[in-house]
């Protein structure tokens, strides 16, 4: 199920990229809500949970529905231009027509499939199919459609008092990474298909139809057409892995990517044949003796009972997929599993499962 986004009529010159903080926010306090999708920001994500006062807590936990399975129009970039400060995104959060505050957040309050224009149509309905999923977003909904306004304040209130907490010290940290990626996509921007540009940002992406479309492999089945529409390519660091696409009539399409680990992260057939490498039980042997110790080709045929033609090819498949270092020590090679590696694998199938 992809995301497919629509390249016709669609011109580098309708594209802008720049940093958000008030998405870069929202990346941070998701990590806060799902912290098992961002293993790598763990400590940082406890001391944050340890230094937080229980009031701000308290109401994070209450608007978690909004960042949480799916991430707040409000709190991605509303209008243009990029790379403005956050007292600048919390206005346009603070001035956008009551109507379209309201169904912007009822989408991610909902999280299903419910139409969020229906929040300001429909509200029993609406306040429902909330109760339906939890108790918490019933509340949520419930005092959503009561008091937008009151909803409204509360809600930038708690975003100002993040920024306070921790949020303005982070985003010091890393605006310059994120100006750098910034400058690098605008480079790539400025010279290369629009199509190539808009597949760089993930590996999850390549163009299709002769570049007229690039497809996003996402657990979404959706086609978002960029003709005639603003586009914002906005990088994040506590986003990764999840790439975030958004088109709702209405607003600017919004690219919310990951800027790259060291290295390129995976693709999904490369986890996936990392995966089927290391299911094969003669290579699992082989495995289990290399990965306390160094040994060489022939000490290992004898262990397991193979041949050193049989061991060879199965060194060669873990070497393909990273996963063996091989060193010679004057006559004799020695292999070792890549425990690094090995153990990363995990998390590399945690990303290409969320992202």
């Amino acid at each position: 199920m992809p995301v497919l986004l629509d390249l016709r009529g669609a011109k580098s010159s309708d594209v802008a990229v720049g940093t958000s903080p008030i998405s870069e926010l929202q990346a941070c306090l998701h990590s806060l809500a799902e912290p098992d999708h961002h293993l790598e920001s763990r400590p940082w994500l406890t001391g944050i949970g340890e230094s937080m006062s229980p009031g701000l807590g308290h109401r994070l936990t209450r608007f978690a529905p909004l960042w949480a399975r799916r991430r707040c129009r409000l709190l991605l970039p509303l209008s243009p231009p990029l790379d403005v400060d956050m007292a600048t995104e919390l206005d346009r959060v603070s001035r956008l027509p009551e109507n379209d505050f309201v169904a912007a957040a009822a989408y991610a309050v909902q999280g299903g499939s419910f139409d969020p224009r229906g929040a300001v149509t429909r509200p029993g309905e609406f306040v429902a199919a909330c109760e339906a999923r939890s108790f918490s977003r019933g509340e949520l909904a419930r005092s959503l459609i009561d008091d937008p306004g009151d909803f409204r304040r509360v809600l930038v209130r708690t975003l100002e008092d993040s920024v306070d907490a921790f949020f303005a010290k982070e985003w010091e940290r890393i605006h310059g990474r994120l100006r750098d990626e910034v400058e690098q996509t605008r480079s790539r921007l400025r010279g290369l298909p629009l199509a190539e540009v808009l597949s760089s940002v993930s590996p999850a992406a390549r163009p299709v139809r002769d570049g007229r479309a690039v497809r996003f492999d996402k657990l979404q089945n959706l086609t978002v057409p960029l003709g005639g529409n603003p586009v914002f390519l906005v990088p994040t660091i506590h986003g990764r892995p999840h790439l975030i696409i958004r088109g709702e009539p209405g607003f600017p399409v919004v690219l919310h990517y990951p800027v790259a680990w060291r290295g390129q992260p995976p693709s999904i057939d490369e986890v996936r044949q990392r995966l089927t490498i290391l299911s094969d039980p003669a290579r699992l042997s082989l495995c289990r003796h290399m990965v306390n110790e160094a040994i060489t080709t022939s000490d290992l045929a004898r262990r397991t009972g193979m041949t050193r033609p049989q061991v060879s090819r199965h060194l060669a498949k873990l070497r393909s997929a990273g996963l063996l270092t091989s060193e010679r020590s004057g006559r004799y090679v020695y292999h070792r599993m890549d425990v690094h590696h090995l153990m990363g694998i995990g998390v590399e199938l945690l990303r290409v499962i969320v992202r």
